[in-house]
């Protein structure tokens, strides 16, 4: 003890304090720690509650996107199939009517010939009536004249003049 005096303490003082310490540590304890750390344990439960919370708020929010993704990605998937029916509906109708115009188009091409080969019967026929009528008519006059080397030839050049004016006409 004479120690401390020589340090500058006094021991009953030092002893005093100390006591009024441990008294104090020991209300305080009683009376502000307890309740200070329950508290304090409350919010660490707390805290941790939340962030739990956090967690299953985020495995949901990433399981709800991933559902997302998927159906997102079915939904493409039925519309490419989709386009892609009804580019084959469309490429069949092409088809279709490609066919049909080249139906139509051969129709008319055979209606133009066998109309053609009907107009050039009608003219040979026509020509036909009008060789015979021209030969009917040098018949005719061959009948009613004499021929002589002269007449003849003259004769058959008008016949031949009128065969080209036929000719020229069709």
């Amino acid at each position: 003890m004479e120690n401390l005096t020589k340090l500058g303490l006094n021991p009953a003082w030092l002893l005093a304090q100390l006591v009024n310490f441990v008294l104090l540590f020991l209300i305080l304890r009683a009376v502000a720690f307890k309740p200070i750390l329950n508290m304090l344990d409350t919010r660490k439960k707390k805290i941790q509650e939340s962030l739990e919370y956090a967690d299953k708020v985020k495995r949901d929010a990433e399981n709800q996107q991933k559902e997302f993704e998927r159906k997102l990605e079915e939904t493409r998937k039925q519309n490419q199939a989709a386009v892609a029916a009804a580019s084959g509906v469309a490429e069949k109708e092409r088809e279709a009517i490609l066919a049909q115009a080249r139906a139509d188009a051969r129709k008319l091409v055979e209606q133009a010939k066998e109309q053609i080969e009907y107009e050039r019967k009608q003219m040979q026929a026509q020509v036909r009536d009008e060789v015979v009528r021209l030969s009917l008519a040098a018949a005719q006059k061959v009948l009613s004249q004499q021929l002589d080397e002269k007449a003849h030839r003259q004769l058959v050049n008008d016949f031949l003049a009128q065969a080209d004016q036929l000719g020229s006409r069709n």
